[in-house]
Formats: structure tokens, C-alpha cells, sequence
């Protein structure tokens, strides 16, 4: 009877929801202030705060956000698996019309990521440039720089997320027409040259975008030097920061992810500065600060949406039974690290266009000595027999 008890105890333990076992994060949200409004600053600060505490805990949650009497309150509901945890506002600070919250986030780690090895292994990002659809708008500020300059920035923020390996292209324009894109169409009838382009840089992804807007939305008059600077008066000289970005499958060719970063910020110098995009005096201006923010979310949500991505990489070399694959311990690759074999096989759509399709060949390799860059791996048998060959890739889940 003792012993029924005791098997009983242990399995309600089991039964038990996994929501007991959340991680409990503090992580901290900014958003800018429009219309003096708060409890909607507040709102996108605490999204940003559970995006970041999500991340560090190593999970992948959908967020449901509750507003009480058109205020944030500090029992915002998040659903994952199922179980929904509470992430509680710790403490806010406002600093001009920046709002910076910090926030208790309980997190229930997500099993199909966490407990999968893809998410310990950092993922190669290629940044490409960003066009800019107007390029008369470059004129304020003389900004000509900003379709290779804010990629840089874009990839740096991305980097000091910790979660990806981002790294520039921004010599590579992706998009023919910038209108239509990400939909336009090359000279082969394919969306984009992304796999060609994944292929050279070495990445698993592509980022790309399109800056769509950055024109001001005051009267000014560029040309007369002589004009009364809006400054003096104490008028807002605001200015649009409007930029699409996208994320490809470096393999398939496949888009992942698209959004539209929206925001206004104060052009508070004069209309005759030409401090250029990513000065160190252009971060100073308030419209500076509202893109780095920008920035900042488009990071964390290009680390969100590829964490829990299968990692993948390519087959380089084969001799005997090694294999040589383009990821190394900069990737977090360890010596006895598992793999599964895919075999690359190329399709042809109604257009007769290439696209790329990756077939498990159930073989499974073994990590055997590991370079900053690439790795070694051993297989069963000799590769030949397997059929193993060049471009093939491995995949981890």
C-alpha cells in the first residue's frame, strides 16, 4: 500500500502543468512616447521586454497582451504550450519622451526549441544593403550613406543580441525594383537571388530591406540660408523613419519574415547640418536616437523569429569517411556534437526555375576535431558508399 502511494506521488508529479517549472527573467523594454500617450509606450515596451526575456531563456512563446482600463498592468498574460505565466512591471522611467520599463517575466521554456540542440548553436546572418526608395529624402542631413551604413548598424545590434552571427554585405542590392519588393522578379523568373547570395557569403540567412521613407514632415526651405530656422521657434521639425526588412532561407530561397519598422523623430539641428547617417553627432539627435531604437526591436525580433530555426550547414569537402562542414566553434560547434545528413536536390518549378530541396539521407555524423570556421566530421562509412557529397548539408533540429 506504502508503495502504491509512493508510485501515485510520483506520478502526479509528472502530471503536474510544466508552467511550475518557468524561468523567471528581468529584462528590460523601450519604446518612444507619441501624443503624450503612456499606456501605449508602456505596452510596446513591455512586448519588447518579453521578447527579450523569451530569448534569454532560451523558449519561444506567443504573447497575449491584456490592457486593464487602457493601462498595461503588471499581470500581462503569456500563453506558451498552453500554460500562461505573468510578466510583472518591476519599475518605469521616462526620459523625455522615451519610456524605459523593467519587467519580471515567468517563462516556460517551449520543448520544441529548448530542449532541441538548434538553439545552441549560433546561426550565420547576411546582411545585404538597404536601398533607399527616395533618394532625394538623403539630402536633410546629407544621409547618402544610409543604404550601407544602417545595415552595418542593423548587424551590430543583432550581434550584440548574442544569438546570431551576423555579418555585412552591404555592396549586394537584393531588389531590381524596390516597389514591389520583396516580390519582384529577376531575369530567371525567381523572386530573389538570396540562395546564390547565401551561398557565396557562407550564411545560413539573408537579411535584407528596403528604407521606404525618411522624408521630413515640416516646411522647409533647403536652399535659402537665410531662412529662419524652425528650431528657434520651437517647433518639432519631425521626420519619418520607415523601413520594410525581410529574412530568407539561405537554402530555400523561402521569406520568413517581413516587417515594417514605423517611426518619427525630431530633426532638432539645423536643416544645414550635414552630419551624415551613424555619426557620432547623428546618434545625438533625437531622430538618431528614435532609429536606434528602431533598430533595436528589428534585432531582437530577427533573433526571436531564427533561434529556434533548424541550424544548418554545408558539406564542403568529403574524404574517406570525413566529412568537412562550413561551422566551427565561432558557431558553438563542440568536438562529439551529432548531425543528421541531408541531400541538396535541385527542382524545377512551371517556370523551370532552380529552387532547393533538402532530403534526409539518415546517416548521422560525428564531430571530431573543430576549427574556429569549420568542422570535421566522421561517419560510419566511408562517404562514397553513402553517397555523401559536396554541398550536401547537415542539419541540426
Amino acid at each position: 500500500m506504502l508503495l502504491l502511494k509512493r508510485l501515485l506521488i510520483i506520478a502526479a508529479a509528472f502530471l503536474l502543468p510544466t508552467a511550475s517549472f518557468a524561468k523567471s527573467i528581468t529584462a528590460v523594454g523601450e519604446a518612444v512616447i507619441y501624443n503624450n500617450d503612456i499606456a501605449d509606450a508602456r505596452y510596446r515596451a513591455t512586448q519588447q521586454a518579453i521578447k527579450q526575456a523569451v530569448l534569454e531563456s532560451g523558449s519561444r512563446v506567443n504573447i497575449k497582451d491584456e490592457l486593464y482600463n487602457g493601462e498595461l498592468e503588471s499581470n500581462l498574460e503569456i500563453r506558451s504550450s498552453g500554460y500562461v505565466q505573468k510578466a510583472k512591471i518591476l519599475s518605469e522611467e521616462q526620459n523625455g519622451d522615451f519610456l524605459t520599463i523593467v519587467a519580471r517575466v515567468d517563462v516556460t521554456p517551449d520543448s520544441q526549441c529548448s530542449s532541441g540542440p538548434t538553439s545552441y548553436y549560433k546561426k550565420t546572418v547576411g546582411v545585404t544593403g538597404f536601398e533607399l526608395q527616395v533618394p532625394q529624402q538623403a539630402r536633410l542631413g546629407e544621409l547618402s550613406n544610409i543604404s550601407r551604413e544602417l545595415p552595418k548598424d542593423l548587424a551590430d545590434e543583432i550581434n550584440k543580441q548574442g544569438y546570431l552571427r551576423a555579418l555585412t554585405a552591404t555592396n549586394i542590392a537584393i531588389y531590381p525594383d524596390l516597389i514591389n519588393a520583396p516580390s519582384s522578379t529577376n531575369y530567371d523568373g525567381s523572386l530573389t537571388n538570396v540562395t546564390r547570395i547565401s551561398e557565396q557569403l557562407g550564411v545560413q540567412y539573408i537579411v535584407s530591406g528596403v528604407i521606404r521613407d525618411i522624408g521630413e514632415l515640416y516646411l522647409r526651405h533647403p536652399d535659402d540660408k537665410n531662412t529662419k530656422d524652425l528650431l528657434d521657434e520651437n517647433i518639432d521639425k519631425e521626420r519619418n523613419f520607415v523601413v520594410d526588412i525581410y529574412i530568407y532561407d539561405g537554402f530555400s530561397g523561402a521569406l520568413l519574415f517581413e516587417h515594417r519598422y514605423n517611426e518619427i523623430g525630431n530633426w532638432d539641428v539645423s536643416d544645414h547640418a550635414k552630419i551624415g547617417f551613424g555619426s557620432a553627432k547623428f546618434w545625438t539627435v533625437h531622430y538618431g536616437k528614435v532609429v536606434q531604437q528602431a533598430l533595436r526591436e528589428s534585432a531582437l525580433d530577427t533573433s526571436e523569429k531564427l533561434r529556434c530555426q533548424p541550424f544548418i550547414a554545408n558539406i564542403f569537402r568529403t574524404e574517406g569517411n570525413r566529412i568537412h562542414i562550413s561551422a566551427g566553434s565561432l558557431a558553438g560547434i563542440k568536438q562529439g556534437d551529432k548531425f543528421n545528413v541531408y541531400r541538396r536536390y535541385e527542382v524545377f518549378n512551371q517556370l523551370q526555375s532552380a529552387q532547393t530541396q533538402l532530403n534526409n539521407a539518415n546517416i548521422s555524423v560525428t564531430i571530431k576535431q573543430v576549427q574556429p570556421n569549420f568542422s570535421v566530421g566522421e561517419l560510419v562509412v566511408d562517404s562514397h558508399i553513402l553517397n555523401v557529397q559536396q554541398q550536401d548539408v547537415v542539419i541540426a533540429w
